[in-house]
């Protein structure tokens, strides 16, 4: 049975709860990270915005940022599953085959491009011949594109936590993984995110200081629901009732032993 949106909160809640420290510390240093990478391409070429050489430290830069952007996501993975996770572990993609995320991002980034090009290309020239049926055909082209832009990235959605869990994995065979695991899972995937919309705007209208709460809390739901699709909840819940019952056997077994050695003592003695 599929958990619902509430249930997968519910889960994410009881993995952080009073253990929000750690994830927040994790998301001020990232936060700060990335403002910081995202200020150098305009550090070093002030005057030159469009320049190849500006465009060449941005590309160098996202794909940084693509690596640093896995280790927030290690933490919280760790802490589903009961451990108290490390910060260390921000580094957790530089350490292990950063080229498979690195590789797999570039294909989501350049599938999500090419398929802007045939509306861009026919809105251009039908912009420049004045065809008011070619901007027509263009702009659902775009706009199509756009759709398609969105399912390209709830088919990739869960390519980070399978490199976490398997770095040795090749870039083809997550994203191939990732696709298999979504089949099926696209619409819930989306409507878990869109519920997140009010919580987000409440952390922004907070002087953004609510998002240090919001994004944790927002991508650990996430990850259990990656969880689920895995397996890995069920498997851990079968878990827990069979050391469950386990416990109840012994403990039936102690019982018996008690009473039957107190009886021992409570017949008198011949």
């Amino acid at each position: 049975m599929k958990r619902t949106s509430s249930q997968l909160k519910q889960l994410a809640r009881e993995s952080l709860a009073h253990r929000f420290s750690l994830p927040v510390m994790a998301c001020v240093i990232t936060f700060g990270i990335i403002m910081l990478v995202n200020m150098l391409p305009a550090a070093l070429f002030p005057d030159t915005g469009n320049s190849i050489s500006y465009l060449v430290i941005s590309f160098i830069t996202d794909l940084l940022l693509s690596i640093l952007s896995v280790g927030p996501v290690t933490i919280l993975l760790d802490m589903s599953r009961g451990s108290d996770g490390q910060l260390s572990d921000l580094l957790y993609a530089f350490r292990h085959q950063p080229d498979r995320i690195i590789v797999s991002q570039l294909i989501i980034s350049l599938l999500s491009t090419v398929i802007f090009l045939p509306g861009i290309l026919v809105f251009m020239l039908s912009s420049i011949f004045y065809t008011a049926f070619g901007i027509i055909i263009g702009s659902l082209l775009i706009f199509a594109a756009v759709v398609g832009t969105v399912v390209i990235r709830l088919d990739f959605a869960l390519v980070t936590p399978l490199y976490i869990d398997n770095p040795q994995t090749s870039a083809i065979d997550l994203l191939r993984e990732s696709h298999d695991l979504m089949q099926g899972n696209r619409l819930r995937y989306f409507v878990l995110e869109l519920s997140f919309i009010p919580i987000m705007l409440l952390a922004v209208v907070a002087c953004f200081i609510g998002l240090l709460w919001a994004v944790p809390y927002t991508q650990m739901t996430l990850l259990e629901f990656y969880r689920e699709l895995t397996g890995e909840i069920w498997k851990f819940k079968e878990l827990l009732q069979s050391r469950y019952i386990l416990c109840q056997r012994n403990s039936s077994f102690l019982i018996n032993l008690v009473i039957l050695f107190s009886s021992f003592q409570i017949l008198p003695l011949k």
